[in-house]
């Protein structure tokens, strides 16, 4: 149920020059993975696609409408240069907003579950456990690897992401992001302690009859509250630094960086138009 979560962020995320195509076909998308989780029987398989191609429906004609006014309003606010530190800050709220949304609006469908027999639930955990476990695998193989190889692979990648978006990065922005990343706390350990924990009580929750609603509804809508507090604390500080990284790589734009945004924003805006356009009827 955890890794559904996740899937679902493709009906949230608008972004690339496959977006579209991406997007049109999230349904599709999400109810192969969730088939990899579960056998499902040809009832269970029928309501599952009627309930995400609502969900699909619902996504494109009530948030794709409010990210295109937040991307708009950020748009703007970078090309009359009006743009502070307290706007970035406010915009990734606004995106916690959004996944929010998502989530709540998954639990108002998730009601599938209960019709799940004892021997699909249980193949349901033993499923989500392998891939927890191979996520531990691999983070345990990726701390063998060189410090130095990793945070170098780590500027790469964020490196390409935002040339993508403003261009070659000056001498300064690329000593801002080597800063950035060696300052960034490694959170994976934490992280899959958290998923542990989550999983764990939504086995509890799964296996036990009756279904206890409200507390399913809890897992999903509010999976945070399984963080620990150093967890969270950690997370805050990381989100913190981001967003300090984020204002000081404004600051630095070139007028032709600025440019740039201002043009990939209007690509981003121009492709949610077309999204909701093509879900309007």
């Amino acid at each position: 149920m955890y890794r559904l979560l996740g899937v679902l962020t493709v009906l949230a995320i608008i972004a690339g020059c496959t977006a579209n195509i991406g997007y049109q076909f999230a349904d599709t998308l999400v109810e192969w993975k969730v088939k990899d989780y579960v056998d499902l029987n040809d009832q269970q398989e029928k309501v599952l696609a009627q309930k995400i191609d609502a969900m699909h429906q619902w996504h494109a004609q009530t948030q794709l409408p409010l990210y295109r006014s937040e991307l708009k309003a950020l748009r703007d606010k970078v090309k009359t240069r009006s743009l502070t530190l307290r706007d970035i800050e406010a915009f990734e709220n606004t995106l916690w907003v959004f996944w929010r949304n998502v989530l709540e609006q998954l639990e108002a469908e998730s009601d599938l579950i209960s019709t799940l027999s004892v021997k699909q639930r249980q193949q349901l955990i033993a499923r989500l456990e392998e891939a927890q476990e191979e996520r531990y695998q691999r983070w345990q193989e990726d701390k063998q690897d060189n410090p130095i190889l990793q945070r170098l692979d780590r500027v790469t990648e964020v490196e390409e992401d935002l040339e993508d978006i403003i261009g070659d990065l000056t001498e300064e922005q690329d000593k801002l992001l080597r800063r950035w990343v060696n300052d960034s706390p490694g959170l994976q350990g934490e992280w899959l302690s958290y998923r542990s924990r989550w999983l764990t009580e939504f086995e509890k929750v799964l296996l036990n009859q009756p279904l206890d609603k409200d507390r399913l509804a809890s897992l999903i809508v509010n999976p945070q509250q399984l963080r620990s507090k150093s967890f969270q604390k950690q997370r805050e500080q990381s989100s913190e630094r981001r967003r300090q990284f984020l204002w000081e790589m404004y600051q630095s734009l070139t007028n032709e960086q600025r440019e740039k945004v201002i043009n990939k924003a209007d690509e981003y805006i121009n492709l949610i138009d077309s999204l909701i356009s093509d879900f309007s009827d």
